[in-house]
This record gives structure tokens, C-alpha cells and sequence, in this order.
């Protein structure tokens, strides 16, 4: 006798058989467009005709390499986040959660994932993200992480018709997996998996398409009983539903708080304590943890009632227990009530709003029994679309779709082309009929590609057996075909290092390049609207997941790790946690991917762009750094830090050698002044004492003349008149010397 199944798991199984059958059409255009990308472009039918004569079913994947430069550029670089808070009170946090999807993209490959995600994009027409949970990642604390999807395993309500599918009532996952791997996976639910009954409402498409490297490119088809391993295959679904969830949104006047809860998190709050404090006739009430913390530590000190006293050793107050009395500090008596918030809920003096708020319930089963039912802390499906042809419809069209037929001309012509190839380039011998042994003609002639053909001479003349030269408008329809692939995927043949199609200079190279981007700017805006939507499911988990303490180092652009601490805790004196820094439990907070930080860029003429606002001073050393691959960044900036400090010293000892110079310079100069200030006096004195000499050799001299004249007076006047003549003209001899 069979067991009802539960009401979830029959849920699951009724919405799975109507979203099979509403997808089944693009379901079989996936598993066929993705063959056709992997080369597998000729039906068996033909493969078979073209075999029949002579030919090979030739391929030239020409859809591939266009598939592969567009994953290339579109994943260039790693994404780049910035996150925002919608109050301005958690501005500081707000920043942190830049850093924090940073720290989850890489630990989740992220750029592995988005890869695969982007190939089904343009591939099967949609790529599938998931940011799910895993509670057994960093020793059991748990982690946020991020994976892509096969869309042939997801299975989104019919009805939906937004581009990220949240307007859909529910979304499946539906998988295929042995019982051994769902043990592994699900271990503590070892006993339910045994006891699962295999279902089989996942319905997987067969390959169609003749691949003459025996390609395998789709999941198989699900074996019949047990695998060669003696395995059984169950089937894995996992249902995600949007369902209303009571909450109670709290505003608390006195603490300027404002808060969210669910009905177990508003009990807890209710019991939280708070402190009536009376003093001096006036009433004030506290909330906050470290204000109430220091007041019931004082409650249990002193009671309920205590005033201040002033301490005579220091003159500081100082409570003391008990009512003021004789001594104590005038009007200092305190009454300290310690009562809970649910009080104040019921006096209407914290507000209470009661409203409900969407989450997301996750059922998860395995066959015929259900696993667990979970109410994920979101408000949108953690799996998030990005579909390429969309038409208001959870079935996007592909590009390979839309270039299918011209992939098919193209391999038709080559196939033609080798074909005539072939035939020009082999004998065709005509020989009259019966004239000669037509076996031991073919086996002297046998060879690739030789043809003997018996005619009449008779009745006319010989025909013509070579064939007709291919026109070359056969080959510009082939390179017409190549370049329209090209065109509708947004690839072109100047992005994948084609010389011929780059000008003749540096610079118009460079803008070609980036005008040619423009084209796929249609699809980077899916791919970061994506991201976008992905990045609000993330920073709900992200406070789900991540409220205890948690240190990660994030590896910058620049190569140099930066160290994120958040929910570090707050203690008081006493070491009581009063509080957390960086609490990224509460609030809410946006996560936006920068718009082109994905894409290339060309780097000689971005580096270009750079030197040139460097040498106009309008950036400096590091931002023209981050243009280029230097390995060390770090070590060169630290060095080029060090050359400038000893060039500044260099430059500070020559100035200080310049001023000693100037220095030395005027000192001697005044040292010779000095000397010749010196001289000068010497020179002074010695004039001084010459000419001193001088007057009194000229005192003498006049006074040995005075007295020698006055002798010669003396003679003449005892000698007569020829005597007088004579001493006469010895006077004016002698005046005149």
C-alpha cells in the first residue's frame, strides 16, 4: 500500500508536468542550437546523401569562434560593485557590501560561473545565476555563493513575463542525480533517500544531429533501472515559491531606532530591557543596549534608589545607596525602574506597525518524499535569467537560432567547393565502348578520384569531362555569409585581431575597436541588469548568513589584499558586548554592478588616454599604474615613494649646500674687507708717522733757516755796503730756498 504523498511534493509534481509541456518546444531548440555550436550541423539524413556521392558532411564552425570572442569580451575583466544604503545613518557600512560581493565573487569563481552562464545565453537563448547558501563552507560558520544553472534544469512558470522571471509564481529545478550523490549531498537525509520511489516527471531531450567527431553535448537520457554501478537515479527538485510573511515594523523614539522583524524576532524584542530613570522630578527612559546595560549594573549595585555623595578624598560625586540625606548632594536622589519593551508596546510609546513582507519558501524533494521546507530571509528568487531574445516569455530565442541557416550555407558551399575541388583535380579517361578491358583500365588508372567512362564514337562527338571552373561569386557569398554571423552576434572581425579589416593608423585602429563594442553594449546591459538583480538576493543572504564576527581579505585590481572586518563586537569596561561595529544584520543596502567594468579595453590606447593626463597634471603615478600589466605594482610605487624622499633630500641638501656657499661667500668677502680694512689702518699709521716726520724735518728746517738768517743779518750789518750787497743776495738766495 502506498503512502499519499505530501502535499508540497504533489505541488512540485503537478506544476512540473504543466511547465514541461509549456517549455518542451524551447527545450528541444536548446539541446538542438547547442549541438549546432558544438559542430554538430548535419542531420543523419545528410550526412548519408552527401556520403552517396562522395562527399564529406565538411563543418565550418564558423558560429563557434563568434560564440567564444563575444564569452571573451563580455568577461574580460571581473565585475566591479558598488553598493549603497537607502539610509544615510548606515552610509559607513553601506561600503562594505562592495567588498563583501567582491569577497563572495571570488571564492565562488564567479567568473567561471558567469562564463558558463553567458555561453547559455547566447547558446540555448537564456543563462541561469543562482546565490544560494552553504552552511558546511568556513568550518561550519557557513558561506554565500554563487553558481550557474543548466536552463534545461530550470522550469519557470509559463505565465511570467518579466525578462528576470519575478513576477513568476513558483520556479523549479529539476535534476537528475544517482542515490549515491544525493547521500553525499544531503547526508543527514540518508534514510529518506533510500526510501524515495523513483519518479520520472523530468523529461530530458535526445540529441538529434549527426556529429562526425562523435560529440557529446547534452545531458543522456535517464537509464532504464540501475546505472552500471548498481545505482539508483532519483529525481531532485527543488521549488522556490513567493509566500507573505507577517512582520512587525518598530519604531523607537527614544533610540531613534527602526527595525523589522518576524513573530519570534518581535517576541525576543519584547523581552528586551529598558530603564525608567528618575531624578530630580523629571522621568527619562532608556533603550539603547549600552545606556541600559549601565543602569541595571547600577540597579544591582545600589537597588532602585540611590543619591550622590561627594568624595572627600578626590571631591568627585559618588552614589551611595538609599534616599539623600544630611551631607549628600542636594536633589541627587535617582529612582531607576528597569522594566521591557513589551511595556512600552503596550503603552503605545514604542509604535508598532504590523505588515507583511514576501520571502521566498524553498521545498526541496527527492522522488516521491519531501526533504525539507525552508523560508529563505529574501524578497526575490535567488535564481535570476538572463535571456537573450526576449518576447515577454520565459522561452528566449537564441543567436545561434538566428544564424543557423546561414552556418548551414556556408557549410553547404565549402562541401561544394571541396566536392569540385576533388573532381578538378583527378583524370577522366574516355574510352570507346568495348574497345578495351574497362576493369583493367580502371585498375591501371585506379586512383583517388579517377573516372572511366565508355562512350559511342559513333554517335557523336567525345563530351566534355571536366568540370565547369566555380564562379567567384561562390566565394564572396561564403565571406558574406561569415561577416552577417558576425554582424547579428555583435563580433567582428577587427575585434578578433584581423588585419586586414584594422586602418592604416594607431588611433583609427583604436576607435574602431571601440565603436565595434557598441553593438554589444544590448547584451552587456542583460548581463548587468542580471548582476544587479542578482546582487539584491545576495545582500539579503548576506544578513542572514553573516552575523557573527568575520574577517575576509579581499585581493584588489591593484594586487594588493585589503582586510574586511564586519559584526565586530563592542564590549564595555566590565567586557560585556554592548554593541557591534560594522553590523551588516541591519539596515538595507543596494548592490549595482559599474556599468562596462566587464568589457575590454584597448590598452595601448587606453595607456595612451592615461601619460597624456599625467603629463597635464591632472592624475598622478598611481592611476596611470592601474592602466598598465606591471606585476609589482606595489614594489614599484614603494620604490618610486623612496626615489622621491631621498630626490627631496637630495634637493634639500643642495639648497642647504647653496646657502653654505652663500654663506662662505660672504664671509670672505668680509674677511677681506677686514684685511683690507686692516691695511688701510697700517697703511694710515704708517702715513701718519711719515708725515709727522715730515713736519718736523720742515720745523727744523725752518728754524735752522730763521736762525741761519738771522746770522747772515747780523753779518752785514758789520760789514759795509758791498759787503751788504753781497749778504743781500745771499738773504734772497736763501729766501728763495
Amino acid at each position: 500500500m502506498s503512502h499519499p504523498k505530501h502535499s508540497e511534493v504533489q505541488l512540485t509534481h503537478d506544476l512540473l508536468k504543466d511547465y514541461g509541456s509549456s517549455r518542451e518546444n524551447w527545450a528541444k531548440q536548446a539541446v538542438e542550437d547547442n549541438e549546432f555550436r558544438n559542430g554538430k550541423q548535419w542531420t543523419e539524413e545528410q550526412a548519408k546523401a552527401l556520403r552517396s556521392r562522395a562527399q564529406e558532411p565538411i563543418v565550418v564552425n564558423v558560429i563557434h569562434s563568434a560564440v567564444e570572442q563575444a564569452k571573451a569580451m563580455l568577461t574580460a575583466n571581473k565585475p566591479r560593485f558598488q553598493s549603497t544604503s537607502r539610509e544615510t545613518s548606515d552610509t559607513e557600512v553601506g561600503r562594505i557590501f562592495s567588498d563583501l560581493m567582491s569577497y563572495i565573487w571570488d571564492h565562488s569563481t564567479g567568473n567561471v560561473e558567469l562564463k558558463q552562464a553567458i555561453d547559455d545565453y547566447y547558446v540555448k537563448g537564456m543563462g541561469v545565476m543562482m546565490a544560494y547558501t552553504d552552511p558546511d563552507k568556513d568550518f561550519g560558520r557557513g558561506e554565500v555563493c554563487l553558481k550557474s544553472l543548466d536552463p534545461l534544469e530550470v522550469y519557470f512558470d509559463p505565465n511570467s513575463k518579466d525578462p528576470f522571471a519575478r513576477d513568476a509564481g513558483h520556479i523549479i529545478v529539476g535534476k537528475i542525480l544517482t542515490q549515491n550523490q544525493l547521500i553525499d549531498y544531503y547526508s543527514e537525509y540518508e534514510e529518506l533517500i533510500k526510501e524515495a520511489t523513483e519518479t520520472n516527471y523530468i523529461n530530458t531531450t535526445t540529441e538529434s544531429r549527426y556529429g562526425r567527431e562523435n560529440q557529446d553535448v547534452t545531458l543522456k537520457s535517464r537509464l532504464s533501472g540501475e546505472t552500471i554501478s548498481g545505482d539508483r537515479e532519483l529525481e531532485l527538485f527543488e521549488r522556490y515559491t513567493k509566500i507573505r510573511i507577517p512582520y512587525m515594523k518598530i519604531y523607537d523614539p527614544f533610540s531613534n531606532e527602526e527595525k523589522v522583524l518576524n513573530e519570534q524576532e518581535f517576541e525576543e524584542y519584547k523581552q528586551e530591557p529598558i530603564v525608567i530613570v528618575t531624578a530630580a522630578n523629571e522621568q527619562t527612559i532608556h533603550t539603547d543596549a549600552q545606556t541600559v546595560t549601565g543602569y541595571v549594573q547600577m540597579h544591582e549595585q545600589f537597588g532602585d534608589t540611590f543619591h550622590m555623595m561627594q568624595d572627600p578624598v578626590s571631591g568627585q560625586p559618588m552614589p551611595m545607596a538609599g534616599e539623600e540625606h544630611q551631607g549628600s548632594i542636594p536633589n541627587s536622589t535617582t529612582h531607576i525602574d528597569v522594566a521591557t519593551k513589551g511595556h512600552l508596546i503596550e503603552d503605545k510609546k514604542i509604535l508598532v506597525n504590523p505588515i507583511e513582507i514576501t520571502n521566498i519558501k524553498q521545498c526541496v524533494a527527492i522522488g516521491d518524499k519531501m526533504l525539507y521546507e525552508a523560508v529563505l530571509p529574501i524578497e526575490e528568487y535567488p535564481i535570476v535569467p538572463i535571456m537573450n531574445g526576449f518576447n515577454r516569455n520565459p522561452y528566449p530565442n537564441s543567436d545561434v537560432r538566428l544564424v543557423k541557416g546561414l552556418q548551414e550555407y556556408i557549410n553547404k558551399i565549402r562541401s561544394l567547393i571541396v566536392a569540385h575541388a576533388s573532381s578538378s583535380t583527378n583524370v577522366k579517361l574516355l574510352i570507346p565502348r568495348g574497345a578495351v578491358n574497362k576493369n583493367q583500365v580502371e585498375q591501371d588508372w585506379g586512383r583517388a578520384g579517377t573516372a572511366v567512362i565508355e562512350f559511342d564514337p559513333e554517335l557523336g562527338s567525345p563530351i566534355v569531362a571536366s568540370p565547369i571552373p566555380l564562379p567567384n561569386e561562390l566565394y564572396k557569398n561564403e565571406a558574406d555569409a561569415k561577416a552577417d554571423i558576425e554582424r547579428i552576434l555583435g563580433i567582428y572581425a577587427l575585434m578578433q585581431g584581423d588585419q586586414g579589416a584594422a586602418p592604416q593608423t594607431f588611433k583609427g585602429t583604436v576607435a574602431m575597436d571601440e565603436y565595434g563594442q557598441r553593438r554589444i553594449k544590448s547584451k552587456r546591459d542583460d548581463i548587468e541588469e542580471a548582476l544587479n538583480q542578482l546582487g539584491k538576493v545576495v545582500v539579503g543572504l548576506i544578513q542572514y548568513v553573516y552575523t557573527d564576527q568575520k574577517i575576509m581579505r579581499i585581493m584588489q585590481p591593484n594586487n594588493k589584499p585589503k582586510e574586511v572586518v564586519v559584526n565586530s563586537p563592542l564590549y564595555d569596561d566590565i567586557g560585556n558586548i554592548v554593541g557591534k561595529m560594522n553590523d551588516i544584520t541591519i539596515g538595507k543596502y543596494d548592490v549595482i554592478v559599474l556599468s562596462g567594468s566587464t568589457l575590454p579595453s584597448n590598452r595601448w590606447g587606453r595607456f595612451e588616454y592615461y601619460m597624456q593626463l599625467y603629463s597635464s597634471g591632472l592624475i598622478d603615478q598611481i592611476e596611470v599604474l592601474k592602466q598598465t600589466d606591471v606585476a609589482d605594482m606595489e614594489g614599484v610605487l614603494e620604490r618610486a615613494g623612496q626615489m622621491q624622499q631621498l630626490q627631496g633630500q637630495v634637493q634639500q641638501q643642495e639648497e642647504e649646500i647653496k646657502k653654505l656657499k652663500g654663506d662662505l661667500q660672504t664671509a670672505q668677502r668680509e674677511s677681506l674687507h677686514d684685511r683690507k680694512r686692516v691695511e688701510v689702518k697700517e697703511f694710515e699709521k704708517k702715513l701718519a708717522k711719515a708725515e709727522a716726520k715730515v713736519e718736523m724735518a720742515a720745523k727744523l728746517y725752518q728754524t735752522r733757516l730763521g736762525d741761519e738768517l738771522k746770522s747772515a743779518k747780523n753779518e752785514m750789518a758789520e760789514v759795509g755796503d758791498s759787503p751788504q750787497r753781497q749778504m743781500n743776495e745771499r738773504i734772497l738766495s736763501l729766501e728763495e730756498n
